[in-house]
């Protein structure tokens, strides 16, 4: 039998929803590739992010932010606890509930990180002009709001 490869497979000749995924795909792991020396995965990376932008954040609000279940956001934030990149603390009016805050460690880490975004579109631009690269965000985008409507 004949082994596949990428070059076979005629991914860009399918359903828009499998372009979607596999541009995706293939951003991600370009950002998992500066992250991999940092011990870091892409989700974690991510959650490390938000929680800058969003100090004192509950899981459950982490959920649709990061589109992962509850079991999944419970397992991220114990890993990073145990990397002391975050600490959880009683919400201030009910212990029952959790707020999510970085160290000092996790900051700096989140800090020094964040242009690693920026890396990878850089890359993308460089393959396209600018009108594409903006008509590529802005399709995207009125893509996401045709479901976001429902």
């Amino acid at each position: 039998m004949k082994e596949s490869k990428h070059e076979d497979w005629q991914w860009d000749k399918g359903p828009i929803g499998r372009l979607v995924k596999t541009g995706y795909v293939t951003l991600r792991r370009e950002v998992e590739e500066l992250l991999r020396p940092l011990g870091l995965t892409h989700t974690q990376w991510s959650l490390l992010s938000v929680i800058r932008h969003f100090p004192g954040i509950s899981p459950s609000q982490l959920e649709p932010i990061l589109m992962i279940e509850r079991p999944s956001v419970t397992s991220l934030l114990n890993g990073l606890e145990s990397k002391e990149l975050i600490i959880r603390k009683n919400h201030p009016q009910d212990g029952r509930y959790k707020l999510i805050y970085l160290t000092e460690t996790g900051l700096k880490l989140a800090e020094e990180t964040q242009h690693f975004t920026t890396v990878v579109e850089e890359r993308v631009k460089d393959g396209m002009t600018a009108d594409e690269f903006e008509s590529l965000k802005a399709l995207l985008v009125k893509m996401v709001d045709l479901f976001a409507k429902e």
